[in-house]
């Protein structure tokens, strides 16, 4: 295990995500947790669909945050009543009656999880949290082609699931599942020891696509970034925050360590993801960064 001062558990990693959700890092996951430095606590405050969380090895406290209630409402499910949750999941057909029914919200927590479930599974794109004006659950197309070459169809995916969920179920055991302020949950658990993964909403200017301007029920401003950014200079324990390359971070986190990789957004448009580093060394073969105002680009 990387991680300092907790004891060792061994499970089953996570083979995919919890959801297929917007801003979702599980492709770059690897790439993200090759830059954590030891840490005896881990926060996520924007946890969205967690998916380092569940790609990282486990650490002595971790803590997930999001003020999404629907979200929030399927971690804890998935933590507290997995088993449940995978059965219902296992004994729901792949079909549009279903995602229709998904779009319906239920005051019952296992029944509402599988919705959530079913909405991102069998829906086009990571919308699963982008809102209409009234906060509703913005509409998707039902995923139904069945020729896709040698991948799985969408349906043959979610065969699958239940299985997978198995895994996620496992390694949420132990974590903490917050539903707060993000700037609270950091103060909390600030520490030496504590590894903060700042994965906030996009900086607006950066996004592209329909809907661009609503991809979260909760957003935040340029100011709100701002905020955020100055509430980490002032923490004891390492930062690394993720996003796009754009002005506003330049200025906001100059000074910073910050490392690039190319990627796509919406599966074609070229992006530049960046990590901006904080109390973090860089550590790449044959070179290690420990001042400030460095910038390595990997692809």
């Amino acid at each position: 295990m990387e991680n300092a001062g907790g004891a060792s558990v061994t499970c089953a990693s996570p083979t995919r995500p919890i959801l297929r959700y917007h801003g979702g890092k599980w492709r770059l996951a690897q790439w993200i947790i090759s830059h954590f430095p030891a840490h005896r606590i881990y926060v996520e405050p924007f946890g969205g669909a967690a998916s380092v969380l569940l790609a990282k090895a486990r650490c002595y406290a971790e803590v997930y945050n999001d003020l999404d209630g629907e979200i929030v409402n399927l971690f804890r499910v998935v933590r507290d009543a997995g088993p449940d949750l995978a059965r219902a999941c296992e004994l729901t057909p792949y079909s549009r009656a279903e995602f229709d029914l998904s779009f319906q919200p239920t005051d019952d927590p296992i029944k509402q999880a599988r919705r959530t479930v079913v909405r991102s599974q069998m829906g086009f794109g990571g919308n699963l949290t982008r809102p209409n004006r009234d906060q509703s659950p913005q509409r998707t197309g039902f995923r139904n082609y069945t020729d896709v070459g040698r991948g799985s169809t969408p349906a043959g995916d979610w065969s699958n699931y239940p299985t997978a969920l198995t895994q996620i179920i496992a390694r949420l055991r132990g974590v903490v599942i917050e539903k707060r302020d993000a700037l609270a949950v950091i103060a909390d658990h600030d520490s030496p020891d504590t590894l903060h993964y700042v994965d906030p909403p996009y900086v607006h200017s950066t996004r592209c696509g329909r809907g661009a301007r609503r991809g979260y029920r909760f957003e935040m401003s340029d100011d709100d970034h701002r905020e955020l950014a100055d509430h980490l200079k002032a923490l004891a324990g390492a930062v690394i925050v993720s996003g796009y390359d754009c002005d506003l971070y330049r200025e906001i986190f100059d000074g910073w360590n910050c490392v690039h990789r190319q990627t796509h957004a919406d599966g074609a448009r070229d992006r530049t993801e960046t990590l901006y580093l904080r109390n973090v060394e860089i550590y790449l073969p044959g070179l290690s960064l420990t001042g400030n105002s460095h910038d390595v680009t990997q692809f």
